[in-house]
C-alpha cells in the first residue's frame, strides 16, 4: 500500500491523500475478491471433502451480497466531505463478517477460504492503526474458533482442525501487529520525506531567487553546450533578445571561450579569447566590435565527461565602473581633507592681503591686491563646495511655501553678491508647497542662480525663476537664463564633478545640486532652449510628491 498509518491517534484521519489512495486500492481488491468468490461456487461444489459441507444457497447469497457491498464501497472510497476512519471501519467490519460467513457456508477450514481474512486485517493495520487492527484480528480469530468449535461438537472435524484454527488465528494476530508496526514506520518515513521535500523546495526557491538577483552571470551548460539553467544577469551579458533567451552569438562565444564547443565549432574561434588566472576573458559579440561587452568566464570544478558545466561570468565593464566609483569616493574624501587644511592658511592670506592693501598707495599695487582677494574668494568658494559635498547630512524634507521661500532666498543672494535685482525675474504660478529640506533647497537654488547669472546677459529679467506645472501636470522649479546655452556635446557631462565650461566656475555647483536633489527624492535635469526663446537654457528641479499627510 502507498500510505502508512502514522499512529493510532492520527491514522484514519483522512487528511493525507495517501490514506484515501490506499482505501481506494483496498476497495478495488475487495471487488475483485468478491467477484472471484461468486464465480467459485461451481469449484467448491466439486471440491473433495468439502462438497458435503458446502451450503451452495447460503454461500451464493452471501457472495452476491458481498459483491454488491464491494461495488458500493468503490465510489465511496474517494475524498469528498467524508471521514476516512468511519468508512474504513465499516468496510473492514463488512469484510470480516462476509468472509467469516462464506467460510462457514463453504465448509470451514477445509475450504481454505478463512485465509482470506488476512486481507481485511492487513487493510485495518494500514488504515486504522495497531489497536483497531488487533481488535479486528481478534474478532476474526474468535469467529474462526467459534465456527471450528461448533463443527467439532457436531463431530464433523477432529482435534487437528482445532489446532489449525488456532494457528490461523495466531497468524491473523501476528499479521495485523506486524503490518501495523511496518505501516507506522513507513508513515513516519513518508512524513519525514515529505518534510524534507518541502524544505528542499523552499531551499531551491531561495537559491533560485538569490542566484537570479546576483550581479554575476551563472550558466549551467549541458555536455553538448545547451544551457540548462541561466540567471537574469547571464542573459543580459549574452545578449538576450525580446524573448529573454540568450543570443546565439553570445552562447557561441561562451562555449568557445571555456572550451566546450559544439560540433563544427573550434575552441579558438574567438580571436579575443584571453586566459587570465583561472578564468577566460572574451567579448560579446566576438571580434572586437565597437560596443562589445567584455566578459570574464570561470568554470567551477574540474571538467568531467558527461557532467554539466557550471560557469560564472563577470562583466568587466561593470567591475571597472565600480572600481572607478571607489576611486572617486577615495578622491572625494582626500579632496575634503585637503580643502579643510587649505582653509586656515587661506584665511591668513586674505587677512594679510587686506592689511597690506590698506598701506598701498600705488594703484597698480592696489590692483594686484584686488586680484589676490578675488582669487582667494574663488578658492574659498571651491573649498566651501567641496566641504558641502563631503559633510552633506541626512535630509529632512518639509512642505515649504514656494513663494515666500524663493523670495527670501533671492533677497539673501542679492544682498550678499551685490547682483542687480532687476536681472532676476521671479514668478510663482501655483500655491503647491515644495517638499524639500530647507537648507538643501536654498543651496540648490543659490547654485543654479550663480550659474545662470554667470552666463546670462545684463538685461533686466535675463534670469527667470518659475514655480509652475509642466506639460504632465507635475510641479517644477525652473531656473532659466538668456545665455548661450550648453553645447550638445557637453550636456552629458553637466552634473559630473569638476566639469565646467566657464574658467570662473568650480565645476562643483551642479554636481552638488544633483546630490542634494537625490537626497530629497527629487530630480534635476537640463532643458535646452528648443522653441522657447529668449531663454536658451533652463535647469528643472522636480521635487518629490507631497506625502499624504501634507497634501492640500
Amino acid at each position: 500500500m502507498a500510505a502508512a498509518a502514522g499512529s493510532d491517534a492520527s491514522s484514519g484521519a483522512g487528511a493525507d491523500p495517501s490514506y484515501w489512495r490506499s482505501l481506494r486500492y483496498f476497495a478495488l481488491a475487495r471487488l475483485v475478491v468478491a467477484a472471484v468468490l461468486v464465480a467459485w461456487v461451481p469449484v467448491l461444489r466439486g471440491t473433495e471433502g468439502a462438497a458435503d459441507a458446502f451450503d451452495a444457497r447460503g454461500f451464493l447469497a452471501t457472495a452476491v451480497a458481498y459483491l454488491a457491498a464491494a461495488a458500493a464501497f468503490v465510489p465511496l472510497s474517494r475524498p469528498g466531505g467524508r471521514r476516512l476512519q468511519p468508512l474504513a471501519i465499516a468496510q473492514v467490519a463488512v469484510d470480516v463478517l462476509a468472509l467469516s460467513l462464506l467460510g462457514h457456508f463453504a465448509g470451514g477450514l477445509r475450504s481454505g477460504l478463512p485465509i482470506l481474512l488476512i486481507l481485511p486485517n492487513a487493510g485495518a493495520a494500514i488504515l486504522l492503526g495497531t489497536r483497531l487492527a488487533l481488535f479486528f484480528a481478534a474478532v476474526s480469530t474468535l469467529a474462526l474458533l467459534v465456527e471450528t468449535g461448533w463443527r467439532r461438537l457436531e463431530g464433523e472435524i477432529g482435534d487437528p482442525a482445532t489446532v489449525q484454527a488456532g494457528l490461523v488465528g495466531a497468524a491473523l494476530l501476528g499479521t495485523a501487529w506486524t503490518v501495523a508496526r511496518l505501516a507506522q514506520r513507513l508513515g513516519a518515513q513518508e512524513r519525514l520525506a515529505h518534510r524534507r521535500g518541502e524544505d528542499l523546495r523552499a531551499q531551491l526557491a531561495i537559491t533560485q531567487a538569490v542566484i537570479g538577483e546576483l550581479p554575476d552571470g551563472v550558466v549551467v551548460l549541458s555536455e553538448d553546450g545547451e544551457p540548462r539553467a541561466i540567471n537574469r544577469a547571464a542573459r543580459e551579458m549574452l545578449g538576450a533578445g525580446a524573448d529573454g533567451a540568450p543570443s546565439a552569438a553570445g552562447l557561441w562565444a561562451l562555449r568557445a571561450a571555456i572550451g566546450l564547443p559544439r560540433p563544427g565549432e573550434a575552441p579558438d574561434a574567438a580571436p579575443d579569447r584571453i586566459a587570465r588566472g583561472d578564468g577566460v576573458e572574451f567579448a560579446i559579440p566576438p571580434g572586437g566590435a565597437v560596443g562589445a561587452r567584455r566578459i570574464r568566464a570561470r568554470r567551477l570544478g574540474a571538467a568531467v565527461a558527461g557532467a554539466d558545466a557550471v560557469v560564472v561570468m563577470e562583466d568587466l565593464g561593470r567591475i571597472e565602473a565600480r572600481a572607478q566609483q571607489l576611486k572617486l569616493a577615495s578622491m572625494g574624501r582626500l579632496s575634503a581633507s585637503i580643502a579643510h587644511e587649505i582653509r586656515n592658511p587661506l584665511s591668513a592670506i586674505r587677512h594679510a592681503n587686506g592689511l597690506l592693501a590698506e598701506r598701498l598707495d600705488d594703484a597698480s599695487l592696489q590692483r594686484m591686491a584686488q586680484i589676490v582677494e578675488q582669487n582667494c574668494r574663488r578658492i574659498d568658494r571651491i573649498v566651501e563646495d567641496v566641504l558641502s559635498i563631503s559633510r552633506r547630512g541626512r535630509a529632512a524634507p518639509e512642505a515649504l511655501p514656494a513663494g515666500a521661500f524663493v523670495e527670501r532666498t533671492l533677497a539673501e543672494y542679492v544682498a550678499q553678491s551685490g547682483t542687480d535685482a532687476a536681472r532676476i525675474a521671479c514668478r510663482v504660478a501655483i500655491d503647491d508647497p515644495i517638499w524639500f529640506d530647507a537648507g538643501n533647497l536654498r543651496q540648490v537654488l543659490l547654485n543654479l542662480l550663480a550659474n545662470a547669472l554667470r552666463h546670462a546677459s545684463a538685461a533686466p529679467g535675463a534670469v527667470s525663476i518659475e514655480w509652475d506645472r509642466d506639460a504632465a501636470g507635475r510641479p517644477v522649479l525652473a531656473v532659466a537664463d538668456d545665455g548661450p546655452g550648453v553645447p550638445a556635446e557637453s550636456q552629458v557631462h553637466l552634473f559630473e564633478p569638476f566639469f565646467t565650461t566657464d574658467p570662473r566656475g568650480t565645476g562643483l555647483g551642479l554636481h552638488l545640486a544633483r546630490e542634494l536633489c537625490a537626497a530629497n527624492g527629487a530630480s534635476i535635469r537640463y532643458r535646452p532652449a528648443g522653441g522657447d526663446p529668449p531663454f536658451r537654457s533652463a535647469f528643472l528641479v522636480e521635487p518629490a510628491p507631497l506625502p499624504a499627510h501634507c497634501a492640500p
